[in-house]
């Protein structure tokens, strides 16, 4: 039994990162890249320099994950492949979240917090997608994590390295500069514990680099015309949902992780510890909901950060449950919720199944028809799918395959602006998933 405990022991670093692999592999290329994957795929094809120069130019926002993404695009564009990047990032994310949480409050403490993170439904989409995010979470508590190093190593090689990973924080997605305010504030609070000798020059270093790069970025957002809307209450309670995983367990834990680390300081001392995980639960929220009055945002998506700091907080406060009954309890709460999860996300039928709509225009084109794909930028997600169809902007020809992406009570509205009847009349419908319609649109008497 001693052996088993001490094996058991050993391995619980690595049962975060191997559940975050296995979920990340799970299904992988089963669903069909939706619109926004196709565009980020499309984006990334060319020249590593023109990729780069057209990120910059049109969506700094996701210049840091285009210039992961591009190499692997050049060499395999595959749905497995890209989005094998989020995979691996969920991987770093687990890992790193051991890592802090190990330094924040023991190894089982670190433990709990990466199987917490990789089993979450809110993150879950994000680690299996084409999805500049992904990248910001990994990076997020990444760098956390080496600044953690760094105040307990306090020497110059290791805030050098800290540096380096908060100044590229931003390049990975604008919302991961949240984690360089956390560290920012635990610095404030910690300043009698930590060397501000090394840590002020090093935490100015990322301060200087992300403003510049945060500026451009919302000089960039401020016109975007991506379908963004103004910032409503529904989703920051959608994105906070992502956060805590859509699991109450993980919430009320977080809030018990919190108590736990705030009674653990002692005349201000360890306080940093607090403030940075609280910081980087909440401060993301802090920056959509300020951002959300001048810019277009989508909270639903990048509130999703936040749920490093949530299982960070549920991983200490599960194993601080004095009582080994409650303990355990939650922790088969949080257990429950993830394997539900995943077994939802099998059965679950894609809503947009580009790869069947376009399997389907494919069988009824003829050289003489043309093709619609609405909106305008859904057209990226029909292309990767069918490469060899032309699409045009209105209908011509003997037939129109209009292909609608939305709900399919809008479809025929949308399809009629483009194919101008009496002109054209509609022949056939169908669907594939539940928010993607494929139409036949013919001239009557061809």
């Amino acid at each position: 039994m001693t052996r088993l405990t001490a094996v058991t022991d050993r391995a619980l670093p690595y049962v975060g990162p191997a559940l975050a692999l296995l979920v990340g592999l799970v299904g992988l290329g089963r669903r069909s890249l939706d619109v926004d994957e196709a565009a980020i795929v499309a984006a990334a094809h060319g020249s590593f320099t023109d990729v780069l120069e057209r990120a910059f130019s049109d969506d700094p926002a996701r210049a840091g994950y285009l210039a992961v993404l591009q190499p692997l695009v050049s060499w395999n564009d595959a749905e497995e492949w890209v989005r094998l990047p989020s995979v691996i990032a969920a991987v770093v994310a687990a890992v790193a979240t051991y890592r802090l949480g190990r330094r924040l409050a023991g190894r089982h403490a670190g433990a709990a917090a990466s199987i917490v993170l990789a089993t979450s439904l809110g993150v879950m989409g994000v680690f299996r997608a084409v999805e500049p995010l992904a990248l910001a979470l990994a990076a997020m508590v990444l760098s956390s994590a080496l600044f953690a190093r760094a105040v307990d190593r306090g020497n110059a090689v290791w805030w050098a390295v800290y540096a380096v990973s908060a100044a590229l924080l931003p390049l990975t997605h604008p919302i991961a500069a949240t984690a360089l305010v956390a560290q920012l504030a635990a610095i404030a609070v910690g300043r009698r514990e930590i060397d501000l000798r090394l840590a002020l020059p090093a935490a100015a270093v990322a301060v200087v680099e992300s403003g510049f790069f945060l500026t451009a970025t919302v000089i960039d957002r401020a016109d975007a015309q991506d379908g963004a809307g103004p910032l409503e209450l529904g989703d920051i309670a959608v994105g906070l949902g992502h956060a805590v995983g859509w699991n109450a367990v993980v919430a009320a834990l977080s809030v018990w992780g919190m108590v736990v680390l705030i009674r653990r300081t002692s005349g201000g001392e360890g306080l940093w510890k607090p403030v940075l995980v609280g910081c980087l639960a909440l401060v993301p929220l802090v920056a959509v909901l300020a951002a959300g009055v001048a810019l277009p945002v989508y909270p639903r998506a990048a509130l999703a950060v936040s749920a490093g700091g949530f299982a960070l907080a549920a991983g200490i406060g599960m194993v601080a449950i004095p009582d080994r009954t409650l303990r355990l309890g939650a922790a088969a709460g949080v257990a429950a919720v993830a394997v539900a999860t995943l077994v939802v996300g099998a059965v679950r039928e894609d809503p947009e199944d580009w790869r069947a709509a376009a399997a389907l225009v494919r069988r009824q084109h003829t050289p003489s028809d043309t093709i619609v794909v609405l909106p305008e930028r859904a057209r990226f997600a029909f292309v990767y799918y069918a490469p060899e169809l032309r699409v045009g902007r209105v209908g011509r020809g003997d037939a129109v395959s209009v292909v609608v992406a939305g709900a399919p009570g809008d479809a025929t509205a949308a399809a009629r602006a483009v194919v101008s009847p009496p002109r054209y009349a509609l022949l056939s419908q169908d669907t594939s998933g539940s928010r993607l319609v494929v139409q036949r649109w013919v001239r009557p008497g061809a």
